[in-house]
């Protein structure tokens, strides 16, 4: 495709961007609504086969259970981009690194992910909602023959709705969106984004009702004095959270050193899984149900111990068997079973009343959110959705901040980055077909590139500088033309490049300071 066309297809995108959202809106959110619902009908059926008690019947579900993840491993081999959450394969579809088949992806994830829940796989809805959204969006650009550059947006549309329907939370499916995927708050990712993302919570609540995810009732908010608590509680879960970042890669590695095939790797996970659901069922699937039953009753300060430790590790066991299914809700499950520990030993100790349990269990949901993946706004803007409740917003970013810094001290990178990397890192690239997009990208105040001019940048091969948008003025770029933060610039780059004008562009990478420098050395 000639340099020319892809810019006339980008100017007729912004027009069509509407349609594009409301489409994939609504396609993905009816997916995802109908993944969530199999889902909780998968919840009910275990849940009653682990309360009976007679022999026969435990027989014949520890059976069916084998079975079950012997079929989850089939599809793995069938598809292997259907493994785990999602997300990290989203992330490489938009970076150019994997090229998802939506029908196939769909199909083995939808049925690996009922068949997890089934066994009771401690792992979530909410990243495998996020790929059948994704993909969704995909399948919904080749029905209206989009361009790879309206396509990688009808995506991100997609996954937005998918977040949204699973925590019917449409401002957090935008963000995660805008901050975790596209690290990029362009109005051409957001219009389509917050579209397909309130479409998606629409259906949702036509389905599940109005009510939140989460019925915890908060009788008042937390009072200023007791601030102290809520900083404690960061540096909690930010341990926690730095914890579980590096229980998933040590269960994969542990995995790998198995001289099994990867499609027994699910059968490895489901037996412990399923035999100690027996004991302690709540530790199974993803852990809803838990968080609530703790939340509103009185546990032993011991007990809650074994629920953390058990539900961490099981966690990391399923996940790392690659099984399809999501880490999100578990993560939120650690959290709040964080916030009861800390509430409890201050309720034990006189410092805390009784009433503010739940708040605490809101707040460790908040901080260990953002110490696993690291987007602190997305992380105060889900709970706050999934509760239903905006009175906790200053607790909230206090908790968020300060789970953020230890989790930064400690050195700990976010997780799905570290998902994607290992992805890549072990044969998981799948290169997509080479084309021009367009991509726009606003510089920040702490860009690298702003104060220089064009031809003291240093861009990547195959990358073209094509206009800059600075407020209302439309700026053709010359070699003379200086950049400065604020400007909207537009690229057109091959599609298996996008990664390297991410990194390029990203203010806190070396190699764009670099870039520059070389640039400017070899000005004549």
């Amino acid at each position: 495709m000639k340099i020319t066309d892809s810019l006339k297809q980008y100017r007729q995108l912004k027009r069509r961007l509407v349609t594009d959202g409301i489409v994939a809106g609504i396609f993905a959110g009816l997916l995802s609504v109908g993944y969530r619902w199999i889902l909780s009908v998968a919840d009910l059926i275990r849940h009653d086969m682990l309360m009976r008690r007679d022999p026969t019947s435990l027989l014949l579900w520890v059976g069916a259970c084998v079975v079950f993840a012997l079929v989850i491993g089939r599809l793995l081999e069938w598809e292997p981009l259907s493994s785990g959450s999602g997300i990290p394969q989203v992330q490489g579809e938009i970076l150019g690194y994997f090229n998802m088949s939506p029908l196939r992806l769909i199909t083995a994830k939808v049925l690996g992910g009922f068949l997890g829940s089934l066994a009771g796989l401690s792992l979530g809805r909410e990243g495998p909602s996020i790929q059948i959204g994704a993909a969704a969006g995909k399948l919904s650009s080749r029905l209206l023959h989009r361009d790879l550059t309206e396509e990688s947006y009808i995506v991100s549309a997609g996954a937005s709705a998918g977040l949204a329907a699973a925590f019917n939370a449409p401002l957090a499916g935008t963000l995660f969106t805008l901050e975790e995927m596209h690290k990029n708050f362009s109005p051409l990712i957001l219009i389509p984004s917050l579209i397909a993302a309130v479409i998606a919570d629409f259906l949702c609540k036509n389905v599940f009702g109005l009510a939140p995810v989460f019925r915890f009732t908060t009788s008042q908010a937390l009072p200023l004095t007791q601030y102290y608590a809520v900083l404690f509680m960061g540096i909690i879960t930010g341990f926690v959270g730095v914890l579980f970042n590096k229980s998933i890669p040590l269960f994969q590695d542990a995995f790998k050193k198995l001289p099994t095939a990867t499609r027994y790797w699910p059968l490895l996970a489901a037996v412990p899984v399923v035999l100690l659901g027996f004991w302690l069922p709540g530790l199974t699937g993803g852990g809803h149900h838990l968080i609530e039953e703790v939340a509103h009753h009185p546990t032993a300060l011991w007990m809650l111990f074994v629920l953390l430790f058990l539900k961490l590790i099981l966690t990391s066991l399923s996940y790392g068997s690659k099984a399809q299914g999501g880490i999100f809700l578990p993560v939120l499950v650690l959290g709040g079973l964080s916030g009861i520990l800390w509430h409890q030993f201050l309720q034990m100790g006189g410092m805390m009343p009784g009433l503010y349990r739940t708040n605490f269990v809101i707040l460790g949901m908040a901080g260990i959110l953002t110490a696993v993946v690291r987007s602190p706004i997305l992380s105060i803007i889900l709970v706050t959705e999934m509760t239903g409740s905006f009175s906790h917003l200053l607790a909230l970013s206090a908790v968020a901040i300060t789970a953020y810094l230890t989790a930064e001290l400690l050195g700990s990178k976010p997780i799905y980055e570290t998902l994607m990397e290992r992805m890549l890192g072990h044969g998981g690239k799948q290169t997509a077909t080479t084309k021009r997009v367009v991509k726009t990208f606003r510089l920040p105040m702490d860009s690298a590139m702003a104060g220089h001019r064009v031809k003291e940048l240093s861009l990547p091969k195959h990358v073209l500088l094509v206009g800059i948008d600075r407020g209302d003025e439309e700026i053709i770029p010359k070699g003379d033309t200086k950049l400065l933060a604020g400007d909207e610039i537009t690229l057109v780059v091959e599609s298996r490049d996008i990664s390297l004008v991410l990194d390029y562009m990203d203010p806190i990478e070396e190699g764009a300071l670099e870039a520059l420098d070389r640039g400017q050395k070899a000005k004549p």
